[in-house]
């Protein structure tokens, strides 16, 4: 497993679509959120990702 860290801008409900869909595909990730300078804000996805992992199994 591969542990990753994905930063998504929210600035519109274009980036909570988003981000919405990223949640779909790895439901364990943890959120976290910062306000940004301006009235958007930054979420951060801290997940583990084991799709790497099995395309190296598969290659040997």
């Amino acid at each position: 497993m591969t542990r990753k860290i994905d930063v998504f801008t929210l600035h519109s409900f274009t980036g909570v679509n988003t981000v919405n869909q990223f949640l779909k595909m790895h439901p364990q990730a943890k959120l976290s959120y910062v306000k940004g300078e301006s009235d958007g804000a930054l979420a951060i996805a801290d997940y583990e990702d084991d799709e790497e992992d099995d395309e190296v199994e598969v290659k040997q």
